[in-house]
C-alpha cells in the first residue's frame, strides 16, 4: 500500500497512518530466525528506536515492510516529484541519499556503485542480518544484505561458495551479485532477488512439497562437502551443545538458576539427557554434508504452486541430514518428512538406518541448542525470556525435575 502522512485537527496521526505505523513497528520488531536471540521487550524497544531514527533523519522517507510474504510500502513526508528518491539533481548520490534514504548507509551504496530509484526495507535485525530491496531502472532488482555482527570475510565466503554452487546448478538462490564490502564493522553484499512468497500455513500437500524440495536440494548438494570442508567456527550439532563454538554452558546454567532455579535445573538435565540420547543412537557415526541450515517454511518461496527459490543460507555448514530435518521444523510438519523420504528414495539416496534412528535424538539436541543461545544472551544482558526457554525445554523430551 502507499499511504501519505496525515494529521487530525488535534495533531495526532490519522487512523490510517497510526495503523500503518503500528504495522511498521510490528515488522521491525519481528523475530528474524534462530540467529535473533533478543527478548520480546528488546525487539519492541529496537523497533521503536529504529522507527524514530528513520522518521527524524529526513523530510521524506520510504520504508518497506514484510507481511505474510509480500512486500508493502509506507511513504511519509513532503517530497516533491523532482526531489523524491528517484532523482539525483543535488549531485553526488551519497550526499543526496544521506538526506532522504533510510536503511543501508549511503556510503555502502557508493562503494558498490549502486544508484537505486527505490529502496525498501525487507527485514532488519540490529545485531543480525538486514535486507533491503534495491530497485534500479532498467535492471533486475537486487537485495542488499547486511550480515550479522561478528561475521568475517572467511565465514561469509563459505556461504557465498554454497550459493554460487547452487546457482550454477540451476537453483534460484540469493547468490552474490557483487563484492563484499565492509562499512563501520559490518559486511554488506548485493545479492540476487528471489521472487515468490513463503507458505507460512502449510496444508498437508504443501508440507509434502517442501519435504520433496528439501530432498532435491540435498541431492544437489551431495558431495560439495568434500570440496568445501566445514565452515570456519562451526561444528555438526551432534558433536556439541550448539552448532557454533559452545558458550560456557555451566556459566549459562548458573545464570538461569539465579532467575529461575526450576528452569535452570531442567536445562541442566535436558543437556545431559540429550547427549546420552545421541550417544545411544550412535550419532557420532552420522555422515555429514553441506546443509541449508534453516529450510523452514518462511525460507522457501513458491509462485503458482511451483518452487520459485530458496533464501537465507546464513546457517549453512556441514551437518547431518537429521539435523537439517530438525531445523526445518519437520517435527511440526510430519508430512514434510514423508515427502523428503519419498523423494530421496526416488533419487537413490535414502536415509540410512543410523540416520533414521538419530532423527528424534537430534531433534531434541536442536531444541537444546536453541536454549544454549537464549541462556548465552541472558548471561550477557541479565534478562531471560523465561517463557521462551520453557517452550524450548518442553521440546527436548526431558521431563522437568
Amino acid at each position: 500500500m502507499i499511504l501519505h502522512w496525515h494529521l487530525t485537527a488535534d495533531g495526532t496521526p490519522a487512523p490510517q497512518c497510526a495503523a500503518a505505523l503500528a504495522a511498521v513497528l510490528e515488522a521491525l520488531g519481528r523475530k528474524a530466525g534462530p540467529e535473533d536471540h533478543r527478548t520480546k521487550p528488546q525487539r519492541d524497544h529496537d523497533a521503536l528506536e529504529e522507527a524514530c531514527r528513520r522518521l527524524v533523519m529526513a523530510e521524506s522517507w520510504q520504508l518497506g515492510f514484510e507481511g505474510q510474504g509480500r512486500q508493502s510500502a509506507v511513504t511519509c513526508g513532503r517530497a516533491t516529484e523532482s526531489e523524491g528518491v528517484t532523482g539525483t539533481r543535488r549531485g553526488h548520490w551519497g550526499q543526496y541519499a544521506r538526506g532522504v534514504l533510510p536503511g543501508p548507509p549511503a556510503d555502502v551504496l557508493d562503494l558498490l556503485g549502486l544508484r537505486p530509484g527505490r529502496v525498501s526495507l525487507l527485514r532488519d535485525v540490529p545485531t543480525g542480518n538486514g535486507n533491503w530491496l534495491i530497485e534500479i531502472q532498467s535492471r533486475p532488482p537486487l537485495v542488499l544484505r547486511r550480515y550479522r555482527e561478528r561475521s568475517t570475510r572467511e565465514d561469509l565466503s563459505y556461504e557465498h561458495a554454497v550459493l554460487r554452487y547452487l546457482a550454477g546448478a540451476g537453483w534460484v538462490v540469493p547468490e552474490p551479485a557483487g563484492d563484499l564490502v565492509e562499512h563501520e564493522g559490518r559486511w554488506y553484499c548485493p545479492t540476487r532477488y528471489v521472487p515468490g512468497d513463503p507458505v507460512t500455513q502449510e496444508n498437508p500437500e504443501q508440507q509434502r512439497r517442501r519435504g520433496r524440495d528439501l530432498a532435491r536440494l540435498h541431492l544437489a548438494l551431495r558431495g560439495l562437502g568434500r570440496r568445501l570442508g566445514q565452515r570456519p567456527g562451526w561444528q555438526a550439532q551432534h558433536l556439541g551443545l550448539a552448532t557454533r563454538a559452545d558458550p560456557n554452558w555451566e556459566a549459562c546454567v548458573r545464570g538461569l538458576k539465579r532467575s529461575s532455579p526450576r528452569l535452570g535445573a531442567w536445562a541442566h538435565a535436558a543437556a545431559a539427557a540429550t547427549q546420552a540420547g545421541l550417544a545411544a543412537a550412535g550419532a557420532g557415526e552420522l555422515p555429514i554434508m553441506v546443509i541449508h541450515g534453516d529450510f523452514a517454511e518462511w525460507n522457501v518461496h513458491y509462485r503458482d504452486d511451483r518452487l520459485a527459490g530458496v533464501v537465507d543460507f546464513a546457517l549453512t555448514h556441514l551437518d547431518s541430514r537429521p539435523y537439517e530435518l530438525a531445523i526445518a521444523r519437520t517435527y511440526r510438519a510430519p508430512l514434510a518428512l514423508d515427502g523428503y523420504r519419498a523423494e530421496l528414495a526416488h533419487g537413490g539416496w535414502p536415509l540410512s538406518a543410523i540416520e533414521e534412528a538419530a532423527i528424534e535424538p537430534v531433534q531434541h539436541a536442536f531444541r537444546v541448542s536453541m536454549i544454549v543461545w537464549e541462556l548465552d544472551l541472558g548471561l550477557r544482558t541479565g534478562s531471560y525470556d523465561l517463557a521462551r526457554i520453557e517452550r524450548q525445554l518442553s521440546g527436548t523430551g526431558t521431563f522437568p525435575p
